[in-house]
């Protein structure tokens, strides 16, 4: 697969930032992510930001906060949702982004990190990072561990979620998966069912799943240390058994 995939290629899911939001709330890594940036202090880059949830918690504590995503619509939506908070949004890809300046903080959440499908990706994206990274900064993301994930595997679609739209109509969600252990990817369908108006949707999205020993190689070998990584949201160990990697590295030099 190139580099540079196409924008529309993998991110059809987040097309409609309303359904999205409805879709993802706050939850326990929006609860990491803050306590981290309240620890380290701004100023914070968020990248990958979407409708940026985070981005505007962050700047709510009182951080210098930046969001940066690919997606117009979803940072369209961070834009109208802002309100009187002091927030810089930026229309960019994490690979190419020149800001002209540089963070204490740069965070990547809610596995945005998977969006980067081959070993260049993550390479120009942990340049950007390093470019971007006050000398002594941190870099935060997590990916899913494939191992222990226990949805989407069925290529099968199956029933995955439920939510209630803008309508105040409950829709179903399918999710059915099908994954490459030779390039670690993942091709996602989703399928959402109106139940009242049995109306019918289909999307698709694209994930990859790097193994622990490839990311921290792939980190260190950009000049980040690893300062700690967990298995889950209450900061325990990463294991086979553990939902996710999440890493906390530190720019040397």
């Amino acid at each position: 697969m190139m580099s540079h995939y196409p924008l529309d290629q993998g991110l059809a899911e987040y097309h409609d930032a309303e359904t999205y939001d409805r879709e993802n709330t706050w939850s326990a890594d929006d609860d990491f992510y803050l306590e981290l940036a309240r620890e380290i202090g701004g100023p914070v880059l968020d990248a990958g930001c979407g409708t940026g949830r985070l981005t505007r918690a962050m700047a709510g504590a009182g951080l210098e906060a930046t969001g940066l995503d690919v997606t117009p619509e979803m940072l369209q939506r961070a834009r109208d949702l802002t309100g009187d908070l002091d927030v810089e949004w930026v229309l960019g890809d994490v690979r190419t982004m020149q800001l002209g300046r540089r963070y204490r903080l740069i965070t990547m959440t809610s596995h945005a990190f998977q969006h980067l499908l081959t070993d260049e990706d993550i390479d120009l994206f942990l340049e950007r990072a390093r470019e971007h990274l006050l000398p002594g900064g941190i870099l935060a993301f997590e990916t899913r561990n494939y191992a222990a994930k226990s949805w989407g595997k069925s290529e099968e679609p199956v029933p995955w979620n439920s939510f209630e739209n803008a309508d105040g109509q409950w829709v179903d969600e399918l999710l059915g998966g099908r994954y490459d252990p030779q390039t670690w990817i993942e091709h996602l369908t989703f399928i959402q069912v109106t139940r009242d108006a049995g109306q019918r949707e289909e999307s698709t999205t694209v994930l990859r799943y790097v193994p622990l020993e490839e990311l921290n190689a792939r980190l260190r070998a950009h000049g980040f240390t690893i300062v700690q990584q967990y298995g889950n949201w209450h900061k325990g160990p990463p294991g086979e058994d553990q939902p996710e990697i999440i890493s906390i590295c530190r720019l040397d030099g």
